[in-house]
């Protein structure tokens, strides 16, 4: 598996209430992705993605070193 870069931010937008900007970078096992995207607090695609990142990161947290 080839990882260079998966960079995930999130942060409030600097001029507009209640909305995020998403910046998403990856590059990963032949994949390139640089997008950024604006969300509102109550988007549902939003909603799943911050929960899915979390389920993720945790899951990778507490995960052991397979050798």
């Amino acid at each position: 598996m080839e990882v260079n870069t998966i960079k995930i931010e999130i942060r409030k937008h600097h001029v507009t209430p209640g909305v995020n900007v998403l910046d998403l970078v990856i590059d990963a096992n032949g994949e390139k992705i640089v997008k950024q995207t604006q969300h509102k607090d109550t988007d549902r695609a939003y909603k799943q993605f911050v929960e899915e990142a979390i389920r993720i990161a945790k899951e990778l947290a507490y995960a052991r070193i397979e050798g």
